[in-house]
């Protein structure tokens, strides 16, 4: 029997299987591999159509899960003999990893996650651990500290086997491009747009960096875009946390941005990057499951009749989520995750 296997773990998970095919969704230069992202499209357009009926929730679930795919594997197994089949179980636990057998997409155990000739889909699109104990911990400390209920379909961010983090530098240019965006938003709203030319020629590479969404704004000087684009100093200023060169608190008053201008740009471009690192995986990824919590269970505080309010800005805290969607989802443009 062959079977297809999507994993989120970036690590290869060893197994003993016939006919092994195995490949990963990076090239060395940090670039997805094309074909790869081509198949996890079509697997997820099939899971669109195959899905109809069936809860938003669990194919929601589903879909991230392709959306997160770091391996895929091919390979054949006997299906009768049954320790091939407990041994293909714990190997797509290790994996976290969905299958496709017999022309059926199932979990480790064997049992559907699409409705169809396989039967009901009884089955789950797998966590880890890690990420479910993280999100309940964080989200126990959201209501007991906070006040705020997380809506109990979320599901927890990745473990720090599952992520990979964008390079060190294409973060540093990202921070120095939405500070860059942030005061020229600023200066188009005052009516009094800054030299792109001067800012060009001192941070090159930033500017060549910027996202579609960025350029329009430094070439049409739109109002009512640079409006929105002048909170993108919050995303700067988690990417700095990011980086260790400032701290965080409760995301109740904004930052000062005199002093993120400073912290950013005062040294140029080069001196900016000089060193820069990342905080260590775990801290960052304890952050990420806290800001989505929080933008879940601030969603969810506005839908209730009467409205519950927090002391938390929902606007920062959405471009604090953003920037760290960014940084930890390396498949995802800036402007995929800012739509």
């Amino acid at each position: 029997m062959l079977i297809n296997a999507y994993s989120t773990r970036h690590e290869s998970v060893p197994h003993d299987f016939a006919d092994a095919d195995e490949r990963f969704r990076w090239h060395e230069s940090g670039e997805q591999d094309a074909a790869f992202a081509t198949a996890l499209t079509e697997l997820d357009d099939y899971i669109s159509r195959a899905g109809v009926g069936q809860s938003a929730e669990s194919i929601r679930a589903l879909q991230r899960h392709v959306l997160d795919t770091q391996r895929s594997y091919a390979f054949n197994l006997d299906s009768g003999d049954p320790a091939q089949l407990a041994e293909l179980a714990d190997w797509a636990t290790s994996a976290n990893a969905i299958l496709v057998a017999e022309g059926a997409l199932v979990d480790a155990i064997g049992r559907p996650l699409l409705a169809g000739k396989h039967g009901a889909p009884t089955g789950k699109a797998p966590l880890t651990a890690e990420s479910t104990q993280r999100a309940q911990m964080i989200r126990s400390w959201l209501a007991s500290a906070h006040g705020l209920q997380v809506p109990g379909d979320l599901a927890p961010v990745r473990s720090k086997a599952e992520i990979l983090p964008r390079d060190a530098d294409d973060v540093g240019l990202r921070i120095v491009g939405l500070v860059m965006t942030s005061d020229f938003a600023s200066s188009v709203i005052a009516n009094h747009p800054l030299d792109q030319r001067a800012m060009q020629a001192v941070f090159p590479r930033a500017i060549a960096a910027l996202p579609d969404s960025e350029r329009e704004l430094f070439k049409d000087r739109d109002a009512t875009a640079a409006r929105g684009m002048q909170r993108r100093i919050e995303a700067a200023n988690e990417l700095l946390w990011a980086t260790g060169r400032t701290t965080l608190g409760w995301p109740s008053a904004g930052c000062k941005p005199s002093q993120v201008k400073d912290l950013v740009l005062r040294r140029g471009e080069s001196g900016f990057l000089d060193r820069l690192q990342l905080r260590d995986i775990d801290e960052l990824t304890d952050e990420y499951e806290c800001l989505s919590s929080l933008m879940w269970a601030l969603d969810n505080q506005q839908a209730m009749r009467p409205a519950v309010h927090s002391d938390a800005d929902p606007l920062i805290v959405a471009q604090r989520l953003a920037a760290l969607e960014w940084l930890l989802n390396p498949q995802l443009a800036w402007d995929d995750i800012d739509a």
